[in-house]
C-alpha cells in the first residue's frame, strides 16, 4: 500500500470516527440549530490547516504515546457515552495523523482547539458550567436592576422585574450558543494571530467576551418584555438577538486580534535629491 494511500485511508477512518462522536449522543437533537453549525470547525481546520503536502515521517516515541492515549481514551468514551473523552480521544489521534502525515505548517498546532470546539461536548455534558454562567449573570442583572431603582427579585436564576418574570434559562443566557461563540473566537484568533503567544492571549479573553454578550443580551430581553410584551422576548425576537450576540462577540474578538498584531504598513523608503 502506498503512502498516500495510507495517510487518506487513515483519515477516512478519523470522519467515521467524527460522525460516530455525534450519533453516540444525539440529545443534542433538540437543540439541532445551536449544535449542527459546531461540525463547520473541522472542515474549518482543514482549511486554516492547509497547504497538505504529504510527506510522512518517523512517529516519535512521544506521538507513538500520544496516538496511544487518544485511541484508548475514544474506546473508553464511547463505553462510557462521555462526548467529552470521545472528542479529546479524537483530537489527539488527530494530531499525531497530521504530524505524521504532512509536512509541517507554522499555525497548525493551534488548530487541534478548533477541533475540540467541533463537538457538543461543553453544553451536553458541563451543565455546572452553565449554571455558574446564568447564575452570575443573574446577580449582576439584578444589581443593575435595583441601580436604576427598579423593583427586582431573584431566586436563583429567576428575576421578578416590576412584576415581570424573567427566567434566565440556558437557551436565554445564550448558554447552547457559548461553544459556538467560543469555537468562532478560535477560529478567529487562528486565522488573524501569527504569534502563539498572542493566540494564546486571545483564548482568555474569549470566555469574558462571550459572558459580558450574554449579560447585555439579558438586559436587551428584558427591557423587550418590560416595554412590550413577554411572548415577544421569548418568541422570534430571542433568537434574533442571539445571532445580534454571535456577531457581537465576532466583533469584539476581530478588535483584539488587531490590537495583539495590528496589521503592518509597509515602510516607505524617502529618497532626497541633494
Amino acid at each position: 500500500m502506498s503512502r498516500p494511500t495510507k495517510v487518506w485511508l487513515c483519515g477516512l477512518l478519523l470522519i467515521l470516527a467524527a460522525i460516530g462522536i455525534w450519533l453516540r449522543d444525539t440529545s443534542w437533537i433538540h437543540e439541532a440549530s445551536d449544535m449542527v453549525p459546531l461540525a463547520v470547525g473541522v472542515p474549518l481546520a482543514w482549511f486554516l490547516g492547509g497547504p497538505w503536502k504529504i510527506e510522512t515521517s518517523p512517529v516519535s516515541h512521544h506521538l507513538k504515546k500520544l496516538g496511544v492515549a487518544g485511541v484508548l481514551v475514544w474506546l473508553i468514551g464511547w463505553v462510557v457515552g462521555s462526548i467529552t473523552a470521545l472528542t479529546v480521544g479524537w483530537t489527539a489521534v488527530c494530531v499525531v495523523w497530521a504530524t505524521w502525515a504532512f509536512a509541517p505548517e507554522e499555525r497548525r498546532g493551534r488548530l487541534s482547539l478548533v477541533l475540540l470546539f467541533s463537538f457538543p461536548w461543553l453544553v451536553l455534558e458541563w451543565p455546572q458550567i452553565g449554571w455558574l454562567f446564568r447564575l452570575t449573570s443573574a446577580e449582576l442583572a439584578e444589581g443593575f436592576f435595583k441601580l436604576l431603582a427598579m423593583p427586582v427579585v431573584r431566586e436563583g436564576t429567576h428575576l421578578r422585574v416590576m412584576n415581570v418574570p424573567v427566567d434566565i434559562e440556558a437557551a436565554c443566557a445564550g448558554w447552547n450558543l457559548l461553544q459556538l461563540t467560543l469555537l468562532a473566537g478560535v477560529v478567529m484568533g487562528a486565522y488573524e494571530i501569527r504569534a502563539a503567544r498572542r493566540f494564546y492571549g486571545l483564548l482568555l479573553f474569549l470566555p469574558i467576551l462571550a459572558w459580558v454578550a450574554n449579560f447585555l443580551r439579558i438586559l436587551i430581553l428584558t427591557a423587550i418584555a418590560l416595554s412590550f410584551d413577554v411572548d415577544l422576548a421569548a418568541g422570534t425576537v430571542h433568537g434574533l438577538t442571539g445571532l445580534v450576540i454571535l456577531f457581537a462577540v465576532l466583533a469584539m474578538t476581530k478588535g483584539i486580534c488587531r490590537l495583539l498584531e495590528p496589521k503592518r504598513t509597509a515602510s516607505r523608503r524617502v529618497v532626497s535629491a541633494t
